[in-house]
Formats: C-alpha cells, structure tokens, sequence
C-alpha cells in the first residue's frame, strides 16, 4: 500500500513529490493501488480523486486554486451524490450558480467530503468560507524555484507579460500602458486563450509593436523571463499567482497588479499598480523600469523545499 495517491493534472502540482518521497513517503502519482491517503491538487482532478478514495475508503485532501467568481456569481451549487462511482446532480430550484453549474457543484460536493481542504493564499481561503461554506486550511504551494533562477543575460527592450488569454488576466492593460509610453516600447504575450483576437486588434489600433508566442520548452520560458526587461502582471484576480514569482526569481523588475495575493506574497518587491487605472500602470512601469531589480528575499517562503516541509507537517498525522 502507498502513502499518498496524488492527483495532479501536470508536473507543476507535482513540484513538491520529489522532496516528500526524499523524506519516505511512499507517492504513487498514477495507478488504482490502494493508499492510505489521497490528495487532489487542481480542480481538474477533483471528481476522479474523490472517486478513488470513496473506493479506497481512504481520506482525501482537496486543494482549492481559486474560485473564480464569474463562475459561481451569487448563487448556489446544485445537489450532487455519488452513487457507485458516478455522480449524480439535481439541479437546484431557483439561485444557481452562474455557469459551469456541474463543475463547480461536484468540486464543491468533493470539498464538502473531503477530510481536508487546503488553499494556496488568504484571498481564497475567503473564497472557499463564502461561497462554499466550509473551513479551510491555508497551505501556501510554490513557483518552480529549481529552474527560475537568476542568470547573467542580454534584456530585450520591451514589456512581457505570462498567463492565459483571459478576461481576468486583462493583457489588454498592458498594451493601453505601451501605447501611451514613448517610445512605444513592444509588448510580447506569452500564451494563448480566446482573448487573442481582441488583443491583437487593440495592439493594431494604437500602433503597439505586440508579439503572441505559446507552447514555448521549459527552458525557453525560463529564457523569456531571463531575457526581459521588465515582467507586467496585471491581472484582476488569482489564487496565488506565479508569474511574478518567477519573475522576481530570475531577477527581472516586476510591475502587479495591486490585489490581495499580490501583496501577500510579494511583498514590496514589485511596483504595484492600481487596478482599472492606467495613469498608475504608466507611473509603475516608468518607476520599474528606472528602479533595481527587485529583491528575491520574498521568495523563500514559496520555494519547493519550503512548500515541501508544508505539506510534510499537513500530511503526516493521515499517515500514523
């Protein structure tokens, strides 16, 4: 029998394993072998994590990211069970949540029966008291400290700016930014998502010099941020929030937005900006630019090995 069934959708949530297995536990990240506990790291995973300990009669802790309230709006989830390894859902009567109804509504039935649900940061433990109704145990994860690392490099002119293609993510602020700076300084976007035709239009219109890339090699995205003059993150909201973080890592000056995980992580390393204000992101950017690097002091409680002895201490009274 194994320690731990982990289930991770990819190698990012999987970051600490190597550390616990140095300390003995014994982590199967795949397979139907019985453990005497099982841990979901992502929503992605939550159903068939849920599952597999019911067969198993095992514990399960389920790590919650974030909560995305244009997902759940005011409303409430829908009843769900589990009935020999299926879910079932009633839908409710009246106030539901906004979309993604059956989603939410199962990875809020795992929650709800989960011995334990961790959270990375402060801003979504809130998220998971109000709009799940549970308690929650703050459990903050890690950036990938093992390759984002400082290195001399040639910086290439410019803004960058890493996440997915989303509303939330508001790439569009950064190419409003660029446009009222002169020069207008290129803007290079690494990801992909449905927001890349409206940006790609935006940039057109103010005549912002803008690359899009995806897909890039780990080695080629440590690169990227290597090579940078300076790091935007102007996201409105997240859970903990990585870009930053790898930024600060490989000594890249970083402007973000001012929200919750922002501040709580980063301390005073980056420029912050306030959100829906472009006068503020001008003045950040422009700030950032002229400043030192930003200090990597911050980072040491959000490295793998301190991530790892977290969950070293959460997970070990399961285990006795």
């Amino acid at each position: 029998m194994d320690d731990v069934r982990w289930f991770a959708p990819n190698r990012f949530c999987t970051l600490v394993v190597p550390r616990l297995r140095e300390r003995g536990l014994e982590i199967a990240l795949d397979g139907d072998r019985p453990a005497r506990l099982a841990i979901a790291m992502d929503a992605q995973v939550a159903a068939e994590a849920c599952r597999y300990a019911a067969r198993h009669r095992c514990p399960l802790i389920h790590y919650v990211w974030d909560l995305p309230p244009w997902w759940l709006g005011r409303g409430r989830h829908d009843w769900v069970w589990l009935v020999a390894g299926r879910y079932v859902r009633l839908p409710r009567l009246g106030r539901r949540y906004a979309a993604r109804r059956g989603f939410y509504s199962r990875l809020h039935y795992v929650a709800a029966h989960a011995a334990a649900v961790w959270v990375p940061s402060a801003a979504t433990a809130t998220s998971v008291r109000e709009r799940f109704g549970l308690d929650c145990r703050q459990v903050p994860f890690c950036f990938d400290s093992d390759r984002f690392t400082p290195a001399p490099a040639v910086r290439r002119p410019g803004l960058l700016t890493v996440s997915h293609l989303t509303p939330h993510k508001n790439q569009a602020a950064v190419i409003r930014a660029a446009a009222r700076l002169e020069p207008k300084p290129p803007v290079r976007i690494i990801g992909k998502g449905p927001e890349r035709t409206a940006l790609e239009r935006l940039a057109l219109t103010l005549g912002v010099p803008c690359t899009f890339e995806s897909d890039l090699t780990e080695a080629e995205m440590v690169t990227a941020y290597r090579t940078a003059e300076l790091v935007v993150c102007p996201s409105t909201f997240e859970g903990l929030g990585l870009t930053p973080l790898e930024a600060i890592a490989t000594a890249t000056p970083v402007v973000a937005s001012d929200i919750p995980p922002h501040r709580e992580f980063l301390g005073t390393s980056p420029h912050f900006f306030t959100l829906d204000d472009d006068d503020s992101l001008v003045a950040a950017i422009v700030a950032a630019r002229a400043g030192p690097p930003p200090s990597r002091d911050v980072l040491s409680g959000v490295t793998i090995d301190a991530a790892a002895e977290r969950f070293w201490v959460g997970l070990t009274p399961y285990l006795r």
